[in-house]
């Protein structure tokens, strides 16, 4: 009686022994991790002659490590304005005009990038990349005489997206694995807008530059 109660018993065990070996097995780790990041640059634009702002954010993965380089991909955002004006005297049936001129370029590129960066000793590392995208580009010209006789002011705004692009290139210094400076240069190309009828000639420039970054 007592064997014929444990044979069920010895038949079942394979059973219960093959659900317990497939509660234990795991899924192989995956060796690819995803790192996002956000980050600002302020800088001098040399033929400008004016501050240039940045911010961006993007991703990078273990994985995209060609040749030992890190491939970060990242989407910017700039901002920069150059204001100019000019004061001129004329006199006009006898009356004495002060006229003056005034005008405002602001340009805001917006890109799409990408970054290799190769670790050189610690948390130092060098980088280089490029990107593509448009830039709005807009002028404000206001005139006004501010004689007695006339006070006179008239304005006008017009604005254009065009094509713009940049290589970049520098050095960057982990603090600890959730921040880092960085400094370098880029080059930055801006195509002719044409603003007020007229095609208006920007020349491309050259941006030093220092920034932070956070990693998350």
């Amino acid at each position: 009686m007592k064997t014929f109660l444990l044979l069920p018993l010895v038949l079942a065990a394979p059973v219960f022994a093959g659900t317990s070996a497939k509660q234990v097995v795991t899924p192989p780790p995956d060796n690819c991790a995803t790192t996002w990041f956000a980050g600002a640059s302020v800088g001098y634009l040399t033929q400008l002659d004016e501050p240039f702002y940045t911010v961006h954010v993007g991703l990078t993965n273990t994985c995209w490590n060609p040749g030992g380089f890190n491939i970060s991909l990242f989407a910017e955002v700039g901002y920069t304005e150059k204001d100019s004006n000019a004061t001129y005297h004329y006199t006009s049936q006898d009356y004495r005009h002060t006229v003056k001129f005034e005008e405002e370029l602001t340009i805001v590129p917006v890109t799409l990038n990408v970054k290799f960066e190769h670790q050189i000793v610690g948390g130092l590392s060098a980088y280089f990349g490029g990107g593509l995208g448009m830039a709005w580009i807009n002028m404000d010209e206001s005139i006004t005489d501010t004689s007695l006789q006339s006070k006179k002011h008239v304005s006008a705004s017009d604005s254009d997206w065009v094509f713009c692009a940049q290589i970049f290139a520098g050095l960057g210094y982990n603090v600890n694995p959730h921040f880092e400076i960085y400094a370098g240069g880029r080059w930055i190309y801006l195509a002719d807008p044409t603003l007020f009828g007229s095609k208006q000639s920007i020349n491309d420039d050259w941006l030093i530059e220092l920034g932070t970054r956070f990693k998350f």
